[in-house]
């Protein structure tokens, strides 16, 4: 009898519990989103207050902005403000104090509204006569020609008007006479100043005012205060959340303790069988399941590939997720990892023949039983539309990502799947791509093996070899320079150019031997041919490899007269983005005689930068513009203004890829000093005996 009432008890407690675990559990999700709503909305209202003092800045500043979209985002401002204030948790006691602050705002921001309005009706005139103002001297070509002084008095004052907007500064109109006067009779002259005078005094009286309102509105403090509002509502609401743990820890040790007398009562027999039981359950969930997002996992994948008769994978990669995990953290990486996939799981949960898999790292792969090809296509481009268009709102973070997707249904599935995903991170035009035999992408691989173990055979076998072609002097039309060429000779004798092999190369552990073999061959060649100057290419990676930087600079230092006539070629295509190492480098050669050149010159948007960074001695215009200076007068003008810019800062220039008489006859016609290229000759195993051009 006493153990059926302890029974009773203990079940009694248990269901209890249980239902009070459930009734908190609604209270704390519900808190939870009050809470979660407020924010949003009390950073929806911050947000529409900083557009709108951005857009007052812009439109202070250019008078083009679109007046209706600052009056509705001045609505805007009001109906977010009046949102906020009709937040359901602040009618929660607690919060009582949040809610009053927030309504002495509303003095503050009917005044801000109101100097907004007066803004805009401001901005709206001023506009209008300095648009006046502008066309109105424009059309008075006749005065240029009576009056010129009046003329450009006209425009001075124009001008002064401008950048008094343009500044927000009074003081460019406050020390001057604005206004013109004339001692002409002529009729159309007198009408033309009264006219300009009329705005002038217009813009002079209104100037101000509009000023001054500008300043108030920019000045506003409302965003402190907000922040000031958001830090006492989130100290609040951590009261209420640490009260809801300590509730929740009562609940859960209640739970625990009935928990535990029911086991030891009714299943004390067959806890050493469930202990057994639950263990093996968990590793068939580990085995079978993501423990990060829930998802099946790559071991599942397999398991239901197997059992699947036509199956239809779709590949799906986060672009750059390591961007997000170095700068935000491993923490948000994992929340944004599983509300993507939770996004991934919504999009098909009404899809039957469907199942969803984290493959690993940011991978997701979406298998299909006997779907079309077409549609298993579309829906690939919804799913990267849907992910691309998302706001992940993580920890006040708001983040989006791109994703690329491959669609495969040829076995093996996964292989080929993740070789039309590589395809995909090379072109960042196209997110979705299906795979198929034409694409060619085994070959592309197998090529890419082959090529390996040419470099390999060719590094063992000391078959990495320099080609000389000739730099030339345009104005003594001598041979002055060599550039050293980096070829790679087959088994066969063939000679393979660089772009079959270099880039690959780079992504291999021979790069660093090729390199090697480059500057030791490049400096025999230097001791051979004393009458003439010998440059070799150097790439970011050989920048950074302090092994190359050593062995260069003990090679330079044993060998004095080879190291003053030895130039080294950077590749501004490479994009030489660590400045202080390209600069220590630079300065680490230098000393011993050597010059550096800036290759590829106009490839990038940047490389007028390295003038002011880098001690560069020379720089070569590239190919792109040289071989269309004759047909293209931009291109001419583009080398023009290199050549006259770095001479100005005591750079001389080589021209590359000359290809005929007339671009080198043009380019000796600019001033440029030396060339490169077909016209003058092709690259060679040995550099010639004589320093004449050979035609």
């Amino acid at each position: 009898m006493r153990l059926k009432k302890l029974i009773s008890l203990v079940i009694g407690l248990g269901v209890l519990s249980s239902i009070a675990i459930i009734y908190f559990y609604i209270i704390q999700k519900d808190f939870t989103k009050q809470h979660r709503e407020f924010l949003l909305s009390l950073n929806t209202f911050k947000s529409a207050h900083i557009d709108l003092e951005h857009q007052i800045l812009q439109s202070s500043i250019y008078s083009y902005h679109n007046q209706d979209d600052m009056a509705k985002n001045i609505d805007s401002l009001e109906s977010e403000y009046k949102a906020l204030l009709e937040s359901k948790i602040l009618k929660d006691a607690t919060y009582i104090e949040v809610k009053k602050e927030l309504q002495g705002l509303q003095k503050g921001l009917e005044q801000h509204i109101r100097s907004t309005q007066n803004y805009l009706m401001l901005n709206a005139s001023i506009k209008n006569s300095l648009v006046f103002l502008s066309r109105f001297i424009e059309e008075a070509n006749f005065l240029q020609e009576q009056d010129s002084e009046l003329f450009k008095s006209s425009w001075q004052i124009l001008k002064s008007f401008n950048d008094a907007k343009l500044m927000q500064d009074i003081d460019h109109i406050n020390h001057n006479n604005f206004l013109l006067s004339s001692n002409s009779k002529d009729k159309e002259t007198q009408d033309f100043i009264t006219n300009f005078n009329m705005h002038s005094n217009f813009l002079i009286k209104k100037y101000p005012p509009y000023i001054q309102t500008t300043k108030n509105i920019l000045s506003d403090s409302t965003r402190d205060k907000l922040e000031e509002i958001k830090k006492e509502f989130s100290h609040l609401a951590l009261d209420d959340f640490k009260a809801l743990d300590i509730f929740a820890s009562i609940l859960f040790s209640v739970f625990i303790i009935s928990l535990f007398f029911i086991i030891v009562l009714f299943l004390k027999y067959l806890r050493e069988n469930k202990k057994l039981q639950e263990t093996t359950t968990s590793l068939e969930y580990s085995l079978t399941h993501d423990q990060l997002t829930g998802l099946g996992s790559r071991a599942a994948f397999h398991i239901k590939l197997q059992e699947t008769a036509k199956p239809h994978l779709l590949l799906a990669n986060v672009d750059c997720f390591r961007c997000i995990n170095d700068i935000y953290g491993n923490d948000v990486g994992n929340l944004v990892l599983q509300e993507l996939s939770h996004i991934i799981t919504a999009e098909f949960s009404s899809t039957k023949n469907a199942s969803i898999y984290r493959l690993g790292g940011d991978e997701f792969g979406i298998l299909f039983d006997d779907i079309k090809r077409n549609e298993a296509f579309e829906i690939a481009v919804q799913l990267e539309k849907k992910i691309s268009n998302y706001n992940f709102l993580i920890s006040e973070l708001s983040l989006h990502l791109r994703v690329s997707i491959a669609s495969n249904f040829i076995a093996p599935i996964l292989e080929n799947a993740d070789l039309a995903l590589k395809e995909l991170k090379q072109d960042y035009t196209t997110r979705v791509l299906e795979y198929s035999e034409e694409l060619n992408l085994k070959t592309n691989v197998e090529d890419n093996m082959n090529i390996l173990e040419h470099i390999k055979l060719a590094v063992k076998n000391d078959n990495i070899i320099p080609y000389f072609q000739p730099i030339i002097n345009l104005k003594t039309q001598k041979i002055e320079k060599y550039e050293a060429l980096v070829r790679l000779r087959l088994a066969d004798g063939t000679i393979l150019e660089p772009f079959k092999f270099l880039e690959i190369s780079k992504k291999s552990p021979y790069y660093h031997n090729i390199t090697k073999s480059m500057i030791e061959k490049t400096l025999e060649m230097a001791k051979e041919f004393p009458q003439y100057r010998f440059s070799i290419n150097f790439s970011m990676i050989d920048i950074l490899d302090a092994k190359i930087l050593e062995m260069l600079c003990e090679t330079l230092r044993a060998n004095p007269k080879v190291a003053n006539r030895l130039d080294i070629e950077l590749l501004e295509s490479e994009n030489l983005q660590n400045i202080e190492a390209v600069q220590d480098f630079i300065s680490s050669i230098q000393k011993y005689g050597s010059k550096v050149l800036l290759d590829d010159f106009g490839t990038g948007y940047s490389n007028f930068s390295y003038f002011s960074n880098l001690n560069i001695d020379l720089i070569k215009i590239d190919g792109s513009i040289v071989r269309e200076i004759e047909n293209d007068k931009r291109k001419l003008h583009m080398l023009k203004s290199i050549h006259s810019f770095s001479n100005g800062m005591n750079m001389k220039n080589v021209a590359e890829f000359v290809e005929n008489k007339e671009v080198a006859d043009l380019l000796h016609e600019v001033g440029v000093e030396y060339a490169q290229g077909y016209y003058f000759g092709k690259p060679l195993e040995r550099p010639l005996d004589s320093d004449e051009i050979i035609f």
